[in-house]
Order: C-alpha cells, then structure tokens, then sequence
C-alpha cells in the first residue's frame, strides 16, 4: 500500500544505511518505530499509516511511555527517532505536513558513565589475555584506540598498517572517516595477534563462524562481560564503558580536550568537554584560601 506505516519505516532504514549510520543506531530506530507502530495500531487499528499520525499522537505515546515507567532519557530516544522519521517523510518523500517538527524532545540529563580506574583497566586486560588472544587484542584495541564498538568489528586488515604505526576508519559515526596513530603497545599485541589468526579473512576481527564475515557486536558483549566476571571487577564492562575509559584516562592525565575530540570522533567539542569536570585539582589552591 502506497502509505504503509511498515512500508515506509523500511524506506526510511535503507535511507540511514545510504547516508552511513551504523547498523546498531538503524537496528534502534526499527525498534523504536515499531513500537510506535504498535501503539498507533492498538489505539487506532488497522487505518494506521504514514499519512494521518499527528503531533498530539506523537504526544500522546511519550505519556504512555513516561506512565509505563521508561526512564526520561529513553523516552526522550523514542520521541527523537519519530521526529526524525516525520523529518525524513517530509524532507524526502515531499509529504505535506511534518507533525515531529511541532514537537519538543524531552529535556534529559547525561551523567558521566561510571568507569574503572587505571589500574582496573590493566587487570581486566591481563585476564583477557589469559581469556583469548582475539578477545585480548579487541578490548585492547577499543581502549587504545577510544573506539565504538561498530568502526572495529567492521575494520579491515588493510586499514591496519603497522609498520606506521596507523589506523584508517573509514566510517564512524556521522559518516565521517577518520586516522589514529597506533599506540606502542596496540602495536606490539596486534603483531603477536596477525601471527595466530587465519590469513583468509579480510577483517581483524572475523566472525567465529563465518571468515568473510566481522563479528556481531553482541558476541563482543558477552565474552567482554564473562572477562570482568573472571577479574573480579564489579561494574559491567561492555565497548562504550571501555570508550569512556579511555576519555577519562586521558583527560586525568592532562590530556588536551581539543585532541581528545579527534580520538573520540567528536565533531562538536561540547561531547568532549563534559570530562574536563572530572579534572579539578587547578582549582585546589583557590577553594584552600578558606578557613
């Protein structure tokens, strides 16, 4: 049907994947605008489609969502993710009306994640190597690198070259590519690692199954968290607390924010900035004037 609900949410996917978002940020978007299609269908049934959703629907479903108990940042997920495909219908599909754009994503408030110390970091990753040498060198790889998760199970050996001491990621997020230098240590572990894995596959990081194939992000994840149990570290581990590490690390030890948002992918420094609250000893001496 011309207006499908379902129909369009498909276009709208292939429209993300065209313009470079990542398959865990698409695989989001599906669910969130499925579950809005759910909701849509159980209040309205079967007439639902793309053409008659408005602004007090949109509203409507961020009370459902506020009155089921969803925290206020993923409520907030939720009305983005219908405002951008309201957008999409509008901006590209030239449909009449852009019912998200009369609505306000709710305000939410981002604290810091709560990450390991250095020393922490260190025994997770003396386990790991004890662990597996493939799930060594790719934790190692996010720490060293302040890598997401989806530009390095999907990077390829050729964009590797050690003997430079580089990396190239052509896709992060925002479409945007990107070039680090290899830390010394990176450098010796992804050496000792080419030794032992097989030369067939075109990735670092080759699924288990499948050799022309990268590893699932969700594989990453459950030996990641099987590694912290085995350490004895009691905050979960997965590839963003690993990216926040390595923020942190960093600006502890006086990184300056404008490289650190190179190494993290940022575009706008007010990503990167929200850790320079962690570095307070400059304010020290001011605070010790009081009695």
């Amino acid at each position: 049907m011309k207006n499908n609900f379902e129909a369009h949410v498909k276009k709208f996917l292939i429209y993300l994947s065209r313009n470079d978002y990542s398959d865990e940020t698409i695989t989001g978007y599906s669910k969130d605008l499925n579950k809005f299609y759910q909701y849509l269908v159980e209040n309205y049934g079967a007439q639902v489609t793309v053409l008659n959703f408005t602004k007090e629907d949109i509203l409507d479903y961020q009370g459902d969502l506020l009155q089921k108990g969803l925290a206020k940042n993923s409520i907030a997920r939720h009305i983005s993710t219908i405002k951008s495909f309201s957008k999409y219908l509008f901006n590209e599909l030239d449909f009449g009306n852009d019912p998200g754009s009369k609505v306000k994503t709710p305000k939410t408030y981002t604290p810091l994640i709560k990450v390991i110390t250095e020393e922490q970091m260190q025994q997770f990753l003396d386990v790991a190597k004890q662990y597996s040498s493939f799930y060594y060198t790719l934790a190692a790889f996010l720490y060293y690198t302040g890598s997401r998760i989806s530009p390095v199970i999907t990077l390829l050996k050729d964009h590797v070259s050690l003997e430079d001491k580089k990396v190239y990621f052509p896709k992060i997020k925002g479409g945007k590519d990107l070039y680090l230098p290899l830390h010394e240590q990176l450098v010796d572990i992804l050496l000792a690692y080419f030794e032992l894995t097989p030369k067939t596959s075109t990735y670092v990081f080759p699924s288990p199954k499948f050799l022309n194939k990268h590893i699932s992000a969700s594989y990453v994840r459950y030996h990641l968290k099987k590694i912290q149990k085995l350490a004895g570290i009691e905050t979960i581990i997965t590839p963003h607390i690993i990216r926040h590490c390595t923020a942190t690390h960093l600006t502890l030890k006086g990184a300056d924010q404008r490289y650190l948002a190179t190494i993290l992918g940022h575009s706008d420094l007010r990503s990167t900035m929200r850790y320079q609250n962690l570095k307070v000893d400059h304010l020290r001496e001011t605070l010790s004037i009081l009695g």
